[in-house]
């Protein structure tokens, strides 16, 4: 299984679409409101239960079960409360899981615990994918690689912090109070993603987005393939995937 990760908003939903265009199906769909996706919802659902029995946040801080609550009751209202209530009830909640901007760290010792829970789970999944993208690697890649699943080779993507940060701002993703967290977060992440990626030898792709656009034959020779793909069939699914405007968002 090839894993494709990074923090997020940082061109991992391009690499699975393009990866698709080529025959290898990342599984998940693709949310045009966030243009992002095409993430095996089995593969994320699972992320998200390691996660948490790991310590780790990902999305948003934990900030206690209190807060948990009130943010599931927060997002469950909207639609159903006006603006006008819900709104300061959301800055609340933020205002208040937020004050510390620190991100949840991982609990060593719960790992062989996870693996011994999840690890079938996990290899189960890996048996029926080739390539898989889920930011959310970036905390859980350990717990995948203790628990023996085949992983050949990791793609991880990056971009400035503050770029990432404001991304996922404009579409909802987080609130601007979350901002400093997130790069704490950001860093907290890749350094679980790359320690464990060099404490057990796995080929590692690194990508810098945009900047990995505007070359395709570079990204050719540098993208892992689980089966081989010529150079004219990568050129023909890079004019079918690409979006000019991508080149630009560096922000």
């Amino acid at each position: 299984m090839i894993v494709v990760t990074g923090p997020g908003r940082s061109g991992t939903s391009f690499l699975a679409t393009l990866y698709r265009e080529l025959g290898f199906e990342p599984g998940g769909r693709f949310e045009p409101a966030v243009h992002a996706g095409l993430e095996h919802r089995a593969v994320v659902t699972l992320n998200l239960e390691v996660a948490r029995a790991l310590g780790v946040s990902i999305r948003e801080r934990r900030g206690g079960r209190v807060l948990e609550v009130l943010g599931h009751a927060v997002r469950a209202s909207e639609g159903r409360v006006p603006p006008a209530i819900r709104r300061p009830m959301a800055d609340a909640v933020d205002a208040l899981r937020y004050r510390r901007a620190t991100p949840d760290l991982m609990d060593w010792n719960s790992l062989d615990r996870v693996v011994e829970r999840y690890g079938p789970q996990m290899r189960a999944l890996a048996r029926d994918i080739v390539v898989v993208k889920d930011p959310r690697f970036c905390w859980t890649l350990r717990a995948w690689l203790a628990a023996g699943v085949p992983i050949e080779a990791v793609v991880f993507t990056f971009r400035p912090l503050d770029a990432m940060a404001d991304s996922r701002v404009r579409v909802g993703m987080y609130s601007q109070r979350a901002r400093d967290w997130a790069r704490h977060n950001y860093c907290y992440g890749i350094g679980l993603l790359l320690t464990a990626v060099a404490e057990h030898r796995l080929p590692l792709s690194m990508l810098r987005y945009p900047d990995f656009l505007r070359d395709p034959a570079d990204l050719y020779a540098t993208l892992p393939w689980p089966e081989p793909r010529t150079w004219e069939e990568f050129q023909r699914a890079f004019s079918t995937v690409f979006d000019p405007s991508l080149v630009h968002d560096d922000r």
